[in-house]
């Protein structure tokens, strides 16, 4: 439960170890009875620890959680202005308009996660000496992401404005979309740049245990842009989806600004520079595996996108919709995932056995619980609340028919998202990408049976479900880098990658 940055395993550790020989020492006392008495206060203070960790995890994931939440907020109100003031065709010509940003911006997600785990291994560092070495060793871990995505966000914007035709071409798009379609692509690709800078922003602020102050800047930025869709959507400009892109374009700029402003006040902000041989090895260590991944689930994505071009233009509308739905809510898993890739590394390396365990079962019991009740919220958002969005009722009825599936897909993902933190924590990235193959694999042959919203978020259910299951398993059997600091069992396990699958 402590994210203290400085001597903090060691010397814990070396407390336990102390308080291990003290026990050791007192069992030749012929007192059974106070053995016995002394491990009934073991049991507490291990029930004590227990649940003091899981609400120090709580004091950091509530706050992080409104962080997460806001992107997807927005969208869905992007959403809502558009279906109000253009309607179904509107939402349709949302959906490959977002899959063209979002799904691209993920496609680089792997950078703020590499940036996460070398700034949390810096930070936590055993031989930092001071607060002031920890801050100067996570700024150093952070730089070289930071300059990568500035770089490749400034390629991404000019991708944008010559390219978007030949893209919306290419996903099959419907002609008499594509105007509306380009001018949200166009848009929101000008921010492109500082949107990839802010997702590496942010994760200073999280190694730093800081979730308050970008919770802050992001809800600031929150209200700008809903002025801006009042203003571009509704009144006085009433531009469509290009309007509601814009408005979220320059709350993405504002919000980097006081993103770079709040972490140089507090002398934390990265800087930018040409990476050197040995950052780049240590920032492909990360980012090569991670990528691969990455363009994994992202080809799922757009499998997922395909097929619900074919259902008609009613039924893409209701896409459209669950998938908003589907991201905003499955985000509630990315705080775990957060505190999962920051605290776990730092006792993964330290061989802190019980301190993992305690901490991967914390992680799996919140994400259990959260899943429960945020894919119910979502069951409910799709049954009864798809008349914020549209009026339309035939989209209506197929976001609503698919409500049963999107609470499958809601609840499974939470749990994989956690789970997802903790492996990349321990850089089982091996691992990771053949169960995301193999699932990838699946969800590819499941989607082209799939005659309805429902059937096609049904298979991301499966995907998920699968890949968090499978990696639990693989956890507490012992296998992997997290398997053997949980168990305390240092040897070297070797499976054959057809069992990993």
């Amino acid at each position: 439960a402590d994210y203290a940055p400085s001597k903090g395993i060691k010397n814990r550790q070396a407390a336990i170890h102390s308080a291990l020989r003290a026990s050791s020492d007192d069992t030749n006392n012929p007192s059974t009875s106070t053995n016995s008495h002394s491990d009934d206060k073991d049991d507490v203070t291990s029930e004590k620890t227990n649940n003091s960790s899981k609400r120090e995890m709580l004091k950091f994931a509530i706050p992080a959680l409104g962080i997460y939440l806001t992107n997807p907020l927005l969208s869905n109100i992007d959403n809502a202005f558009v279906g109000r003031t253009v309607g179904a065709a509107g939402l349709a010509a949302l959906s490959p308009a977002t899959l063209c940003i979002d799904q691209v911006l993920y496609l680089f997600s792997f950078l703020s996660r590499a940036a996460t785990a070398l700034a949390a291994r810096g930070y936590n560092n055993v031989n930092n000496k001071s607060e002031a070495e920890a801050k100067q060793r996570m700024k150093d871990a952070a730089s070289p992401a930071l300059s990568i995505a500035i770089f490749c966000g400034i390629l991404l914007s000019g991708m944008y404005v010559t390219s978007t035709p030949f893209i919306l071409k290419a996903l099959n798009v419907d002609p008499l979309l594509h105007t509306s379609a380009s001018s949200y692509i166009h848009w929101r690709g000008v921010a492109s740049w500082a949107a990839m800078a802010q997702s590496v922003l942010l994760t200073v602020f999280m190694v730093t245990k800081d979730a308050k102050t970008p919770l802050k800047i992001i809800a600031s930025a929150a209200v700008l842009n809903v002025l801006g869709d009042a203003a571009f959507c509704v009144w006085p400009l009433q531009t469509g989806c290009g309007g509601a892109a814009a408005a979220t374009a320059i709350a993405t700029l504002a919000s980097t600004g006081m993103m770079v402003k709040a972490l140089k006040n507090r002398d934390i902000l990265p800087g930018l520079k040409l990476p050197n041989k040995k950052e780049c090895r240590s920032l492909m260590e990360f980012t090569g595996p991670l990528l691969a991944i990455t363009l994994t689930r992202m080809a799922g994505f757009m499998n997922m996108q395909r097929r619900a071009t074919t259902l008609g233009m009613e039924s893409l509308a209701g896409y459209q919709l669950c998938m908003n739905l589907l991201v905003f809510f499955i985000l509630f898993g990315e705080p775990l995932s957060q505190l999962g890739q920051t605290k776990l590394p730092a006792l993964i390396d330290s061989g802190d056995a019980e301190e993992a365990m305690a901490t991967f079962r914390s992680l799996l019991a919140l994400s259990t619980f959260a899943a429960a009740g945020v894919g119910f919220a979502a069951y409910l958002a799709a049954s009864f609340g798809t008349g914020l969005f549209s009026s339309d009722l035939a989209v209506r009825a197929a976001a609503g028919a698919a409500a049963p599936a999107l609470f499958l897909a809601v609840s499974q993902t939470v749990v994989g998202i956690a789970v997802d933190g903790c492996m990349m924590a321990s850089k089982d990235f091996q691992f990771m990408l053949a169960t995301g193959l193999a699932s990838f694999a699946l969800q590819a042959k499941l989607l082209t049976y799939c005659s309805s919203v429902g059937d096609i978020l049904g298979t991301f259910a499966i995907r998920l479900g699968s890949y968090a299951v499978l990696s639990v398993g693989r956890a507490l059997l012992g296998y992997g880098n997290l398997g053997r600091a949980i168990r305390g069992d240092g040897r070297n396990k070797e499976e054959p990658v057809a069992q990993t699958q």
